[in-house]
């Protein structure tokens, strides 16, 4: 997720009181989050069903009372009732031993329990940030890799796991700041999932006063991956990984009749960039061809939403692809100025995490923030 500071210069430099924001790929909802303090209205979309369960939850204000009522006869629940519900899914074994899947089963079968929905959710979202951390999985990465049994011999790696207790530790240090939220948090305003496609937007035209985001970075993340343990334990997709990627702006789910050919999108920049990586990657010059492509496609539809001279904040990191540098930010500024927004203020921030898996060669060390204008 990209820092706060980021949504709330936009917001507070491009917007007023009682505007609307919208984020079209809104991730965790920071940018709701930064819009609903701030005394805005704001609309959230995103492909991913965890990014928009985090974004409810994130940006749904608690009762004090009810929220510590429910986490004490939750507390309570599941070390007195043995109910478990345990999803079935792809290798659900061989990413948690038994035991664990027991815990993690009485634990979601308290939570289904808990009446009001909101704050049901909230404790789903207790339970999803800990999914990875209680499998088998190596907790030094992004995405689940679990750690085979050749390495545990060789490092006598024998992890003592306790599921319930790690929930309640969770819940302990989670519950506060939502308490901390919902205090500071204007009741008057909302924050709306309006839809999961950025390139489809469901609002009318020009009914938005600014929007800010940090979309998908070209050859960065794969989200559904790296969600995958908390995408099927809730249910939130039945079919192959494989198959939900394809929907994802950057994703590199492409079939080899897509790159049979080298594609080029009629930017000289773009397009001498497209032909390096060809020469030694023909999938992923085509990846990074469709990333601009789809990208072309949600300015658009930003623009049309946009009311006249409403903004667009946009925070992206370059990329390196098969040593191919990749000035994205450049380029998407090339793409804005195409479909007719002026590029009005730009600049750089230090990225100061980053995921651990990611090729070093590949790494990004600078995001951009870039200003657009209708």
């Amino acid at each position: 997720k990209y820092i706060p500071e980021i949504p709330r210069w936009g917001i507070l430099k491009f917007s007023k009181q009682d505007d609307s924001i919208l984020d079209p790929f809104c991730g965790s909802g920071t940018t709701n989050v930064e819009a609903r303090l701030q005394n805005r209205n704001s609309y959230a979309i995103d492909v991913d069903p965890i990014a928009l369960l985090l974004t409810k939850v994130k940006t749904t204000p608690l009762d004090e009372k009810k929220l510590y009522r429910a986490k004490n006869q939750l507390v309570r629940a599941i070390y007195s009732n043995e109910e478990a519900t345990i999803p079935e899914f792809p290798n659900r074994n061989y990413w948690f031993r038994p035991d664990v899947l027991q815990d993690l089963g009485v634990i979601t079968s308290c939570i289904r329990y808990i009446d009001n929905p909101d704050i049901r959710d909230f404790f789903l979202v207790c339970l999803s940030s800990i999914l990875k951390e209680v499998s088998n999985a190596d907790p030094k990465f992004l995405y689940a890799l679990a750690i085979s049994r050749k390495m545990r011999e060789r490092t006598n790696w024998n992890r003592k796991i306790d599921a319930k207790k790690t929930f309640v530790e969770k819940v302990k240090e989670l519950t506060p700041k939502m308490i901390f939220f919902s205090k500071a948090c204007p009741k008057e305003y909302f924050v709306k999932i309006i839809g999961k496609d950025a390139k489809e937007i469901d609002l009318p035209i020009e009914s938005i006063d600014l929007a800010v985001t940090s979309p998908p970075y070209c050859n960065a993340v794969d989200y559904p991956r790296a969600h995958q343990l908390q995408i099927y334990w809730f249910g939130l997709w039945k079919g192959r990984l494989s198959e939900l990627k394809r929907v994802y702006i950057g994703t590199e789910q492409v079939s080899a009749k897509d790159y049979a050919k080298q594609q080029r999108y009629g930017n000289s920049r773009l397009d001498e960039i497209l032909e390096d990586i060809y020469q030694v990657d023909r999938r992923r010059s085509y990846v990074v061809y469709k990333y601009f492509i789809d990208m072309r496609k949600n300015f658009l539809e930003v623009k049309r939403v946009l009311r006249p001279r409403g903004h667009y904040v946009v925070a992206v990191a370059d990329n390196i692809v098969r040593k191919v540098p990749v000035p994205t930010h450049t380029i998407l500024m090339d793409i804005a100025q195409e479909v007719g927004f002026r590029v009005v203020d730009y600049y750089g921030s230090l990225l100061m995490m980053r995921p651990h898996n990611m090729r070093e060669s590949e790494k990004m060390g600078v995001e951009w923030v870039m200003a657009f204008q209708k």
